[in-house]
């Protein structure tokens, strides 16, 4: 294979035009050595010229020396001076613009220092100096920090705790004689019921009796696809049931693995834990229109049946796997969007604050989904517990430091965009496939040159605008280049669209990090040689000279070597099947977390994982044709006072159904759901903008704009000029928020941060904001309401009445049919009843069709839909 693809050198050439956004950042992040320093005549400059001044002019209220710090600016050092204060950095090398120092010495921002303007000669020279690179020989003093955990702390956590140590492939415990309890012999059918039951006996506990064919086949729909059977299928499968058990599973088990909806379901758990979500969240809420793009590379991983030793490693340094073709290429950008997706402070006026920040946040989600467990608490302190120095920490954030990411808006030669007032501003990765956002406009090159022009003539006048100018003036314009801007942003020359995701990419040079101080960016101690925690593998890991060692991290973590991987892995995958893990904690296995309830079950399916080539398909098959799976969930009260959490597996837990899964299955029965790919997303419709000003914007802010306009235009009864009215318009945001309308999965749904649809809110979908490895499952009087007055529940119902209706003519076969699609089973007698009595006191007030669809409505509403037994 090639090392360096054509296109791969193509889209790094295309990186490196914009490294100089954050380049600085990593410098200063890492309190490397500038070589401008070195250099005689810019330190003479800097003694003779800039010093003088700034000891004169700024100590007094921005200095150690005299203990002020007023906006936590300090000017003492370099490095002080390039981590700056509450305004950013005062001196960013060879940056005006960036240089807070600059803006306030020429009174742009504050006005520095208050009792005058400094002689222009003096601002000639602050010019000359920060041009050149801002040469400057103060350095911060550097503490050395003592760690409490050595390497005896380490060598003995690796050889004790049972984390650490590599999973070995178990003896399988002799339990010829098991039984159920009702006595069936011959319980187990394949190794997995042979651990389970073995530590069932030994607490004197038997595994409950099979649930029936329909609670079977209903279970491993929803597991499998997130989707109920239909009553031709349970027929099916129940006739098949009676000849042979085993095999009608498998076969059911088989066929759904198979099917694309396979990769949705599970699809959607991996994005619970890789906090997807199509904004950046925080106080300025900008989305991210081509997140999408990560959301469908998880569904086809899994779909494929991708060995998740590679999937793991594309996640991490995609961009640095060999790879010999365009599409795997670019598939690897796309795969490290995973280090992007988190939310960010894009109002941090630090750079080096959300550097910092930025790479706090990818240590933490790489280690806790991947390894479950937490690194990023060894931050400010030693990680005693698990044996993580401080300094480990240190040393992977000096891996992570080392690349750009990649998650704001294509870049555009105009310069200005709609983020001209965000501090955090960033561009995107150029795919090398014709691959384009499918929202994106086609421009001609006449329609190119006239947007240009208007760029130039916005920011012309953006250029008069003076103090005393109203600042609706400034934003005006601001919004009005931004709107254009975004436009030329994301098509070439010719205004073909162009392909972008998000991700990240190495940089050209590499350094490694010190210790901070309590976390503190302005608190250097010792520098420490990059590398990754030493507790969380079985070797150190080797870093060529000029690498970041991110691709020799990511081979680490998916190496049959690690001892957590694949463990971490089964573990996830037994908790969706049991709706919990054989450790209850998924994203701490660390000695804070859950103890393995089965920990030789646990090492038998991680050794099995490894051995079947990484396959999830193969685990999911093993589990799910198992006979501890298929057990019932009769509650038994002697079982439940020993074991009241079900953590050894004596029957099968009943579970809600997650939020997707009801909605999904509502569309599903009704006869709406399409179950097409939905290419890009809402939120890609939208394009980059902030929040509250898109069409997945907040429906307060919206509703308020409404008001203000319908009164703006004193309009009668309520009506705008277009003919909507209030109520109307209300409805319609409100529908773009909640997609009322929408068909497709609820995977395919807009996930904005802080913004997620009444339909998954309601229902605890996963907050995007944080890892989710285990979901919330309330039973709250919100729910009963939702499935009572909301638009979504009301449609559906109609949507089945109208479907049982077309099919069937009489009211005992529509009330059949409604209970067989909704609950794959007839009504009782008591049932049917209650339903005839309903449609006699309705004839009166409702058609005949309204009635049937309240019926519909309170199937949905009933805890028999929204729970697996």
């Amino acid at each position: 294979m090639m090392n360096l693809y054509p296109y791969r050198r193509r889209t790094r050439l295309f990186a490196s035009v914009f490294a100089s956004l954050f380049g600085w950042m990593a410098a200063a992040f890492s309190f490397g050595s500038a070589s401008a320093a070195d250099d005689a005549a810019g330190v003479a400059f800097f003694e003779s010229k800039i010093r003088p001044v700034l000891i004169k002019e700024c100590y007094s209220c921005h200095s150690n020396q005299t203990g002020n710090a007023r906006g936590g600016l300090r000017l003492d050092t370099r490095q002080l001076c390039e981590i700056g204060g509450d305004s950013g950095a005062a001196v960013v090398p060879g940056d005006l613009d960036e240089s807070s120092i600059w803006s306030a010495i020429n009174y742009d921002s504050y006005e520095m220092p208050p009792r005058g303007k400094l002689p222009q000669r003096v601002i000639d020279d602050f010019q000359e100096w920060i041009e050149m690179g801002a040469p400057d020989p103060r350095e911060t003093k550097v503490e050395a920090i003592a760690s409490t955990v050595d390497a005896d702390d380490v060598a003995n956590a690796k050889a004790n705790f049972w984390a650490y140590q590599a999973p070995v492939m178990p003896s399988v415990p002799d339990v010829s004689a098991a039984s159920n309890d009702q006595g069936h012999s011959r319980w187990p059918i394949n190794d997995i019921d042979r651990f389970v039951v073995d530590r069932l006996t030994k607490e004197k506990l038997t595994p409950a009796r099979d649930a029936d064919a329909r609670t079977i086949l209903r279970r491993i729909y929803f597991d499998l696809v997130g989707l109920p059977p239909t009553p031709a299928k349970l027929k099916e499968f129940q006739s098949k049931y009676k000849v042979d058990s085993d095999r009608a599973i498998k076969q059911v088990v088989d066929s759904l693995l198979g099917s694309d909806q396979f990769g949705e379901r599970f699809g959607r758990h991996w994005l619970d834990i890789a906090r997807y979500a199509e904004s950046s969240g925080r106080g300025v809420n900008m989305t991210y229109p081509h997140a999408w793009r990560y959301r469908d590379f998880v569904i086809d991983s899994f779909n494929d049946d991708k060995p998740y030793n590679v999937f793991v490693q594309q996640q991490i340094a995609g961009d640095l796997m060999p790879t010999d073709s365009d599409q795997q290429w670019a598939e690897n950008l796309v795969a490290t969007t995973f280090l992007a997706l988190g939310s960010k402070d894009l109002n941090e006026r630090n750079p080096v604050q959300f550097k910092a920040d930025l790479v706090d946040e990818q240590i933490d989600v790489t280690t806790r989904v991947f390894l479950g467990q937490s690194v990023a608490c060894a931050r400010c302190h030693d990680h005693k517990f698990d044996a993580i120095p401080q300094t480990d920490y240190y040393a992977m954030a000096g891996i992570f430091a080392g690349m750009k990411t990649y998650y704001g808006n294509p870049p555009s030669d105009i310069g200005s965009s709609q983020t001209a007032q965000l501090r955090r501003t960033s561009s995107l990765l150029l795919l090398p496939v014709d691959d384009p956002n499918p929202f994106d406009t086609k421009y001609s090159s006449n329609q190119i040159a006239d947007m240009r022009d208007q760029v130039r003539g916005f920011q012309d006048e953006l250029r008069t605008i003076s103090r005393d100018d109203p600042p609706s003036r400034r934003i005006r314009l601001i919004n009005q280049i931004a709107t254009v801007s975004a436009k030329l942003s994301v098509v070439d020359d010719n205004g073909q669209p162009r392909t972008y995701c998000m991700g990240v990419q190495e940089t050209p040079t590499q350094s490694d990090l010190p210790v901070l101080i309590r976390g503190e960016i302005d608190a250097p101690g010792q520098k420490v040689p990059r590398g990754f925690p030493q507790v969380l593998c079985s070797a150190p890991v080797e870093i060529p000279d000029g690498k970041s060692g991110r691709l020799e991290i990511a081979r680490q973590i998916g190496s049959d070597a690690n001892p957590l991987t694949a463990r971490v892995m089964v573990n996830r995958i037994w908790h969706h099947l049991f709706g919990r893990g054989i450790v209850a904690s998924p994203e701490d296995f660390g000695r804070t977390g859950e103890a393995p309830s089965h920990p030789e079950l646990l090492d038998y399916l991680a050794v099995r994982f490894m051995q079947n080539h990484w396959s999830v398909k193969s685990i999911v098959r093993d589990i799910v044709t198992s006979r501890t799976y298929r057990m019932g969930s009769d509650h038994h009260p002697d079982h439940f006072q020993a074991d009241p959490d079900n953590a050894l597996l004596w029957r099968h837990s009943p579970r809600r159904l997650d939020a997707e899964s009801i909605r999904d299955a509502m569309l599903h029965t009704s006869g709406q759901l399409d179950l097409n790919r939905v290419r890009g997303s809402e939120v890609a419709k939208a394009g980059y903008v902030r929040v509250r000003d898109g069409v997945l914007g907040n429906a307060r802010d919206k509703i308020r704009s409404e008001v203000t306009e319908r009164f703006r235009n004193r309009t009668r009864r309520g009506r705008r000029p277009d003919g909507q009215s209030f109520a109307e318009a209300v409805k319609k945001i409100r529908n773009q928020l909640d997609m009322e309308d929408a068909t497709c999965r609820s995977v395919y749904l807009p996930v904005v941060r802080d913004e997620l649809a009444r339909s998954m809110e309601v229902f605890d979908a996963a907050d995007p904001n944080t890892i989710v490895g285990t979901r919330e499952s309330s039973n709250t009087a919100n729910q009963s309401l939702y499935m009572l007055n909301n638009p979504v529940v009301i449609a559906q119902s109609d949507a089945l009445a109208d479907r049982i209706m077309d099919r069937y003519g009489s009211l005992k076969d529509q009330i059949a049919a409604a209970f067989e699609m909704v609950y794959l089973r007839g009504p009782t007698s008591v049932e049917r009843r209650a339903v005839s009595e309903f449609f006699r006191s309705t004839q009166r007030d409702a058609s005949h069709r309204e009635a049937l669809s309240a019926i519909c409505q309170s199937l949905y509403a009933s805890a028999e839909f929204r729970y697996l037994d």
